[in-house]
Formats: structure tokens, C-alpha cells, sequence
């Protein structure tokens, strides 16, 4: 993407003679008044022409036309939206240096082009051409959106071979789509009879009309059969031959073009034609010549459909119609000087290490050893981090399975192509078998540490537990690869420190993680560079230096935004972890805003656990913070679901602990019951549990419903081994947690002045750093332990003193939202609040003026949802978690 090829901003210039297409030109006017207009029909039927045509009768002032010619390699979506953003903003002879961020990320460019055009008053038109070679779902996706989203002023007029898929349904119900199909486009005979009388010798009526009637009107036949009759052929010969289907005419036609060539020019074409862009070092390669830029020029001014792709004319391509009839006519005339071009061509690619270039023409040579060792040599299951992966896959595709398995490079390129595109039971069943195998083969060293590398990453991705020995294990690892060996060194580092986080060895973590991060740095990989700073915010959270973490992430979104935009999947990752930052600064307006689009976006991408549980579950407890309890359980739903599809255990895990906290917060506490919320939360005790997150969410959980059912005692003793794993690890923020219910656990067991002491460890913690939201989440439990902190020390600092209210302020502002009803409808809510007051079922009766039945029917509806049998507990209950507040209806 270097050199932009200019001549793709307007029609080709080799279209020769042109036949003024009236009719079809007044029908394209109507594109102005439509949204979308299609004009799709097989080659050679002058779709180019038209287009072109239209663009040069349009005055100025009725609309800005831009114009963009597609090609096969415009499939990639990042390499047709920098030409868009040229053919749209950009100076396309400069190479779009003019233009503004022309490397945009295709979503950010999505905003981009529908920003810039929403400044234009004018209509403004956006030729496609040959859009059949840009066929791929991101592109189709891509444009459906440009469509849908672009000002009501643009108009989009897309030439196709085929016809594209791009939610046009819509549009034709609104009666917004114009179609010119191949039935319009074939010449008329008045058409006909304009082009062949420009032959030296006029035909007869009767032959232009068996021309017409044996070419249907096809515009290309037509117009090559006035090529052939302009250099001299028979009209009795040309009409004789002018039989059978379409493509045996395009292959006859063709053919009279290239023997009018001398012989030696005709053998330079055929082999010429095998590249797609062609520089005279490339014709001396083909053709064994030293003067391959002269070579090029003598063609250019011969006319065999050969033209400059930049005006500085430093490469050449030909018409893509011609290439493929010669490219098809040397493969089947002469198979194994074709298979030998391609061989050399994939070789000379492959030195020069144009990996993707020599996979294709090593597949056009059919050539298998060829291609298993430009692939292998070229670094194998290395290309893929490095952005090949279609290149990888297209190239394992074409070669023998046997092939594969019998060269651990490839077999283990075939393991990280599959981990990548999400089918980890096939890497699993492969890579296991390989190691089967190479337990009785002689492998090198080497291949030995690259089996290691790709296992180590196929655990990742399967989110498979480890010990911490596995974990040293895999740092012993890194001493066995060359220094150098930047990529692996930080793939192994990274997943080295997430899972020293995920098991809870906070400053281990840290380590590989910055290591990781100098050695993308040394790759030039800014894009993995980011999932560090990911990582490393989110051991500083855990490790409660919650502002470090705000700063590194703040960082990487500036750095996300400059370079890859403000809505690609980085800035969905990063924004998840930014709203929980701001979720926990009680700032959940703001948190919410940034998951409103972020969370979607991940559904659609790839993503890892940390990131899901993040996304998924700070919006879930806003959402229970603001009363939407059932939306938030949705919220969980969705968690589970990508846990099942993208086959992740501790998402599922912790998505089924959320629920019980969901469901206890609802007045639920039998909820507890769905799940072995026990078997989860021992593995508190045990060094090295499946998942340590899950231990410690569970254990918390299990906490939550013990204080709530008056464990006091059993809550406590649970809490002191929280404590003590937190101390060793550092685990500030997890502290600020098991401070908070200790101080609960405390004062249920009398120990007024201990409760103190938690509560205030609590908020000493928590005051710096802008914790907020855990204290507002455990309301239930908070609010004596706060009354007493507030009133007991009138020497406080000025900081804690304001910290204080500002929690004050949270609760009250967060009681007022949720508890009202709380999980109640509003007659129980009425009735729990009269109970609340000492009053009995025929009291509650005479004031709420229904029968004492009712009464206790709506009791009991309340004692289910708290999980109690008594009216003392329920009242004991309601007052701790504050579900009852203001005063009751006048009574009747």
C-alpha cells in the first residue's frame, strides 16, 4: 500500500471506441433520486463504459462524482478503505498523503467518510467499478453500513459482475434502488450498426444484424468483431465463427486480438500476463530478457489492453478480462511451462520475502513442496501473529493432509490457524497427536521449543488452570530462545504474566508483563504493545492503585485512538476497562455510556475472559444499581452464552455466581441453591484452584449470604482467610471488600469497636484511589458502619471527613433509586413496611383496607423473596438491607 495505484480513481483509458449510450444515460440520471442504483451483468457488457460515460456527461454543478475501480486484492477491507478514503478526501496523485488519516481502521474511516461527506451540500456520488472482485463479508458488511449511515445527499453507484448482497431489500421496499441489469445493457441494433460502420469496408444489413443476433447484443463480442474486421479479417469468416456460448466467444475474440501480435510479442504477453502488476524486471524474469522496460512501452503503444497503473508508469497491468483468457489459454496449451513460470515467480516472491505473493503463485504452480516450503520457511504458525493468517489458511488449504502431519512446521502452523479461528477441539486433537509423535521422532531443539510455544498458547486459549510450578515451568522456558526472538519471547512473557494475575501473584504479574511489552516494542507491534498496558492496569487495580490504572489506560486510549480509531476492537477492550474504573468511582452514568457501544462491538469479535467478566458484569451491577434487576439478569444471560460459544468455563462460572449475588440483592437468598456455591468458594483453601477469580468471587458471595441469614460467626471466619490472602499478595482492592463485611460480621457479633477498625482500614484504602462503588453495592451491610465512622471522630482529616460524605451522599442517592419497592411489588412493600412498625395482620388489614387473608397471602409472598419463615427475621432483614423507607399510604 506504498505506491496507491492511481489509475483506479478513474475509468480505464484503454477503453477505446465508445458507442453514446443515450437511453442508458437518461436512465442513470434517476440515480440522483435514489439511494442505491446496481448495474450488474456478466463481463463485456460495457458496465465500464457506461459508468464512465455518465460521470463526463454530469455538469459540476449537478453533483461530485468520485470514482473507484475494484480489484481482487481490494478484498482485504483495510486496503479498499484507504483507496475510499482517497477516492472520497484524498489527492490520489499524491498517494493520499494529502488526505486525512488515510490508514484509519476500517470503522473509524466509516465515521470518518460519513463525517466528511456530511458537510456537503451538493449530492455527492460515490462510484464503484468491477465491485465482483471486492467481494468478501467484511466489505459487504462494510458498505451496507456506508449506505445505510451516509447523508441523505450521497448516492451510490455500484458495476458488478454479480449480484451483490448489501441489505438492498430495504431500500427497493422504500423504492430507493435503480437496477440496470445485462438485458439493457446489450446493444440495440442502431448500437450495432454505429460501431461496424466504422470498419474501412460498411457491412451489409443483413450481416450486422446476424452479428447481433449471434453475439445477443453483447457488448464486447460486438466490439472486438469490429476490432477483427478494422485488422483485416473476413466478415463471411468472422460471422461463421461466431457461434456457441459467451465464453467460447470472449476465448475466439481474444484470440484474433493476440495472432495479430508478431510472434515473439505474442510469447512476451502470454507470460507477462501471469502477474497481476508488472515491472520490466519482472518481464526479464519471465521472459529471459534484459530490456523489460522497453519491452513494456512497445506493448503499451501496441495496444494489447496493457496500461501505466501510475502515472510515473513504474508498473503496468492488463485489462483483467485479457489477462484471464491468456492466463487460462497458456494453462491448458502448455501445462508445464505454466507450472514452471509459476515456480519461478513463486520463488523469486518468496526471497524477497513477499510471503503472500509466493503462497499464490506456488498454488498456481501446483507445486506442494513448493508451497509446504515457502510457508515452513517463511516462519510457519509465526505468520499469523504477524497479520497472515489469510495467508496462512489460504495456503494449508490447498496442500495433502499426509503433507501436513508428516512436517511439524506445518502441523503446528495448522494448530495456531485453528486456535485462531475458534476451533480449539481440532487444535487440541491435532496438537496432541503431533506431541504423540514426537515423543518417538528425532526433532531439533528448536522445533522441540516451538511445540512448547504453540502448547503454552492452545492452554491460554482453552483457559486451562495452572499451578504455579507451571507457571515457573514456562518462565524457565524464555532462557531457551535467542534473545533476538522478539515474537515469541513476548507472546510467551504476556501469557506468562496474565496468568501469574489470574492466579493471584500480583507482583509476578508484573514483571513479564513489561517485558512483553519491550519486546513488541522491538517488533514494532503497537497493537500488541496495548494488550500489555491492558494487562498491566489491571494488576495495578487489583493491587488497589486504582488512579495508576486510570493513567495507563487513559494512555492507551489516545494511543488506540490516534492509530487504529475511536470504535475498533481495542477501543472496546480498553473501554470496558475503563468503565469499571469508573463504576467504581460511582460515576456509573459515564461507565454505562462507554458499554453501551463497547460491550456490543465484543460480542462480535474476539475477546479473552478478563475483558468479558469486565464488560459483562459492571454492567450488570449498574443496571442492579439502578432497580433493573431483570435487565441486568439479561446482561448475565448474554455472559453465559458467549462463555458456552466461545467455550470459556470461568466465564460461565462467574456468570453463575453474578446471578446469586443478582438474585440475594432481589430479596432471593435461597438462589444460593442453584449452583455448588460451596464447592467454589473452598477453593479459597486449596494453593492453586482451577481459577482463582472464581475462588475468590464465590467466597465473597457465599460471605454476602451468610451476613444476611445472621452467619455472623462463619461469615467472619471465612472473611480472616480472605484477609490473609489478600495481605500475602498484595490484593489491596480485594481488602477493600473484606474489610467492608468484616466490619458487618463485627458489629452482628457485638464487636462494635472491631467493626470500626475494618470499616475505617476500608475507607483509609479506598479514600485515595476514588473507590467508591464497593461501599454503595454492600449498602445493606454499610450503613451502621458509616453513621458510626462519621460521628465518632470529629478530628477526622479534612480528606476522610469529605471522603465520608461523598459515600454518605452515594447511598443515599442509590437508596432512593433502588429501595423504594425493592424486589416487592408495591401493596407487599406497603405491608412490610406496617410490619416493619410492630403492627399485626388484622391491624395491617384495618389500614390497608383488605381482608386479613390478603394479608397474609402478601406476607408470605415477602418471606419467600427474603428466604425467611419469621416475622421477626423479616423485619430484621428488611431493616438491614434497607428495604423499607418512607411512610405508608393514608390508610383507607
Amino acid at each position: 500500500m506504498l505506491d496507491v495505484i492511481a489509475a483506479k480513481f478513474d475509468p480505464p483509458i484503454w477503453m477505446g471506441e465508445q458507442i453514446h449510450r443515450g437511453l442508458l444515460l437518461r436512465q442513470l440520471n434517476h440515480a440522483l433520486s435514489h439511494r442505491l442504483t446496481l448495474v450488474h451483468a456478466p463481463a463485456g457488457y460495457g458496465k465500464t463504459s457506461l459508468l464512465a460515460q455518465w460521470r463526463d456527461s454530469l455538469p459540476p454543478a449537478a453533483a461530485q462524482v468520485a470514482w473507484l475501480t475494484l480489484e481482487r486484492d481490494d478484498r482485504d477491507l483495510k486496503r479498499l478503505v484507504r483507496y475510499l478514503l482517497i477516492a472520497i478526501h484524498g489527492d490520489a496523485q499524491d498517494g493520499g498523503q494529502k488526505s486525512s488519516s488515510p490508514d484509519l481502521p476500517p470503522r473509524a474511516a466509516l465515521s470518518a467518510i460519513i463525517n466528511g461527506l456530511a458537510g456537503r451540500s451538493n449530492p455527492f456520488v460515490l462510484i464503484l467499478d468491477d465491485l465482483h472482485h471486492a467481494d468478501s463479508e467484511p466489505v459487504a458488511a462494510f458498505l451496507q453500513s456506508l449506505i445505510r449511515l451516509a447523508p441523505a445527499n450521497c448516492h451510490f453507484v455500484f458495476a458488478s459482475r454479480d449480484y451483490p448482497r448489501l441489505g438492498q431489500s430495504v431500500l427497493a421496499a422504500e423504492e430507493q434502488v435503480l437496477e440496470i441489469t445485462a438485458h439493457q445493457l446489450k446493444f440495440s441494433l442502431a448500437e450495432t450498426e454505429s460501431l461496424l460502420a466504422r470498419t474501412d469496408e460498411p457491412l451489409r444489413s443483413s450481416d450486422i444484424e446476424t452479428i447481433l443476433d449471434r453475439t445477443e447484443g453483447w457488448p464486447i463480442a460486438v466490439q472486438l468483431a469490429s476490432l477483427s474486421l478494422k485488422r483485416g479479417a473476413d466478415a463471411g469468416r468472422v460471422i461463421d465463427e461466431y457461434c456457441g456460448s459467451s465464453t467460447d466467444l470472449a476465448r475466439y475474440l481474444s484470440e484474433q486480438v493476440l495472432m495479430t501480435l508478431p510472434q515473439d510479442t505474442r510469447e512476451i504477453v502470454i507470460r507477462t500476463a501471469l502477474l497481476d502488476r508488472l515491472t520490466g524486471g519482472m518481464v526479464d524474469l519471465l521472459c529471459d530478457r534484459e530490456d523489460g522496460w522497453l519491452v513494456l512501452e512497445r506493448l503499451e503503444q501496441q495496444g494489447v489492453f496493457l496500461a501505466p497503473v501510475t502515472w510515473e508508469r513504474r508498473e503496468y497491468r492488463y485489462h483483467q478480462l485479457f489477462a484471464e483468457y491468456l492466463r487460462d489459454r497458456f494453462e491448458r496449451s502448455d501445462r508445464a511451462g505454466y507450472s514452471a513460470l509459476q515456480r519461478r515467480i513463486a520463488q523469486w516472491f518468496a526471497e524477497r520475502g513477499m510471503v503472500a505473493d509466493a503462497v499464490n503463485h506456488a498454488i498456481l504452480a501446483s507445486d506442494d513442496v513448493l508451497l509446504a516450503g515457502i510457508i515452513e520457511e517463511a516462519g510457519g504458525w509465526r505468520l499469523i501473529p504477524q497479520g497472515l493468517q489469510g495467508v496462512v489458511e489460504r495456503g494449508l488449504s490447498k496442500l495433502p493432509a499426509a503433507l501436513i502431519r508428516a512436517r511439524p512446521g506445518l502441523a503446528l502452523a495448522q494448530v495456531y490457524l485453528q486456535i485462531k479461528l475458534g476451533e480449539l477441539g481440532a487444535a487440541r486433537a491435532e496438537y496432541d497427536r503431533l506431541a504423540d509423535e514426537a515423543e518417538k521422532a528425532e526433532l531439533s531443539a528448536a522445533i522441540r521449543i516451538e511445540m512448547q510455544v504453540v502448547g503454552d498458547t492452545l492452554t491460554d486459549y482453552e483457559n486451562q488452570p495452572m499451578t504455579f510450578e507451571d507457571l515457573l515451568a514456562r518462565e524457565a522456558l524464555l532462557r531457551k530462545f535467542p534473545a533476538n526472538d522478539h515474537l515469541v519471547l513476548a507472546n510467551i512473557s504476556e501469557t506468562l504474566g496474565a496468568k501469574y494475575f489470574e492466579g493471584g501473584w500480583l507482583e509476578r504479574a508484573l514483571q513479564p508483563t513489561l517485558a512483553a511489552r519491550e519486546h513488541y516494542q522491538s517488533c514494532g507491534s503497537l497493537y500488541s504493545d496495548l494488550f500489555t498496558r491492558f494487562l498491566e492496569a489491571r494488576i495495578k487495580r487489583a493491587q488497589g492503585r486504582s488512579k495508576e490504572a486510570g493513567t495507563i489506560l487513559q494512555a492507551a486510549w489516545q494511543a488506540i485512538v490516534e492509530n487504529f480509531g475511536s470504535r475498533s476492537d481495542l477501543a472496546a477492550n480498553c473501554a470496558a476497562f475503563q468503565a469499571e474504573l469508573l463504576y467504581e468511582q460511582d460515576r456509573v452514568a459515564e461507565a454505562r455510556e462507554l458499554l453501551s457501544w463497547a460491550l456490543p462491538h465484543m460480542e462480535q469479535s474476539d475477546g479473552w475472559v478478563d475483558v468479558y467478566a469486565v464488560a459483562y458484569f459492571t454492567e450488570a451491577g449498574a443496571l442492579a444499581g439502578e432497580g433493573a434487576c431483570d435487565e441486568a439478569c439479561d446482561v448475565v444471560a448474554r455472559a453465559r452464552r458467549v462463555a458456552g460459544r466461545r467455550r470459556l468455563l470461568q466465564l460461565e462460572q462467574l456468570a453463575d455466581i453474578c446471578e446469586i449475588d443478582l438474585k440475594v440483592s432481589q430479596g432471593f437468598l435461597s438462589a444460593a441453591g442453584t449452583i455448588d456455591l460451596d464447592r467454589y468458594a473452598d477453593m479459597m483453601t486449596e494453593e492453586s484452584p482451577q481459577y482463582r477469580p472464581v475462588a475468590v468471587a464465590a467466597s465473597l458471595c457465599r460471605v454476602r449470604l451468610r451476613l444476611l441469614t445472621g452467619a455472623h460467626e462463619a461469615a467472619l471466619e471465612e472473611l480472616t482467610r480472605l484477609r490473609a490472602w489478600a495481605d500475602q499478595r498484595g490484593a489491596g482492592r480485594l481488602l477493600v471488600d473484606v474489610n467492608i463485611l468484616a466490619a458487618a460480621a463485627m458489629r452482628g457479633l457485638g464487636a462494635v469497636d472491631e467493626a470500626r477498625n475494618c470499616f475505617d482500614e476500608a475507607v483509609s484504602i479506598a479514600m485515595f484511589q476514588d473507590i467508591v462503588r464497593p461501599f454503595v453495592d454492600a449498602r445493606q451491610f454499610v450503613g451502621p458502619c458509616l453513621e458510626d465512622a462519621m460521628r465518632a471522630d470529629t478530628q477526622v482529616d479534612r480528606f476522610r471527613a469529605q471522603f465520608l460524605k461523598t459515600l454518605a451522599k452515594s447511598l443515599a442517592s442509590c437508596r432512593n433509586t433502588v429501595t423504594g419497592q425493592g424486589p416487592f411489588t408495591e401493596a407487599e412493600a406497603e405491608v412490610l413496611l406496617y410490619l416493619s412498625q410492630g403492627h399485626s395482620n388484622k391491624e395491617i388489614a384495618r389500614l390497608i383496607g383488605m381482608s386479613p387473608d390478603t394479608v397474609k397471602y402478601r406476607l408470605k409472598s415477602v418471606f419467600r423473596k427474603i428466604g425467611v419463615a419469621k416475622r421477626r427475621d423479616a423485619v430484621r432483614i428488611a431493616a438491614e438491607r434497607g428495604l423499607v423507607s418512607g411512610q405508608p399510604a393514608p390508610p383507607n
